[in-house]
């Protein structure tokens, strides 16, 4: 077995928690490519192709588009990324990885993957918001970003684990303030960055 994946093993094994922390890049890995033309794109969306010119979910997301065009582009994103998903196995290898261990969810991705997988909605961050309603600075989002708060409060002086899914190595949104919080000695983290592989 690979030296790396070993290491990996033994940190999140001696770990009190575990930190997970996705962005795109594990969408990508389960066939979700929001900034792509691809199968998933044209299927749901090619009038919007064909009309504005948009060429991938998340170009349309932020179209300067008529207003009754937009509502029916994010109602095809909801059907996309949430009436139509069904749970898949990269979320199985993730749950196999906690192995009942205490954990939160930070992330990045609006399409509630983590929540139609089966983890826990008090353990789950949506920097962004997400696509079934949740808006930033909203009650609930305030109230997500407080139980990451103390999470990180209550695992400050314990192992906790940070595995990475999927995140580009100039993320503002994500990894520049978890590097933070370990600069500022709020949280002692151990990094393993898992890649999916198909």
């Amino acid at each position: 077995m690979n030296q790396e994946i070993i290491k990996a093993k033994k940190m999140l094994d001696n770990s009190d928690a575990i930190l997970i922390s996705a962005s795109n890049g594990l969408s990508i890995a389960e066939g979700y490519n929001i900034f792509a033309d691809d199968e998933n794109f044209r299927k749901y969306f090619n009038e919007f192709k064909s009309l504005y010119g948009i060429s991938s979910l998340i170009q349309g997301v932020f179209a300067q588009i008529p207003q009754t065009d937009h509502q029916v582009f994010m109602h095809k994103v909801h059907q996309l990324m949430i009436d139509d998903y069904q749970p898949n196995q990269t979320f199985g290898n993730l749950k196999n990885i906690l192995h009942q261990k205490d954990y939160f969810v930070v992330t990045s991705n609006a399409d509630t993957h983590f929540q139609l997988n089966g983890f826990d909605p008090d353990k789950i961050f949506e920097v962004e918001g997400n696509f079934d309603g949740l808006e930033i600075k909203s009650v609930a989002w305030e109230k997500q970003q407080t139980r990451f708060e103390k999470f990180i409060t209550d695992y400050k002086d314990k192992k906790v684990v940070q595995l990475e899914l999927g995140i580009g190595a100039n993320n503002k949104m994500i990894k520049l303030p978890l590097m933070s919080l370990v600069s500022q000695d709020k949280l002692v983290l151990h990094y393993v960055k898992y890649v999916q592989r198909n």
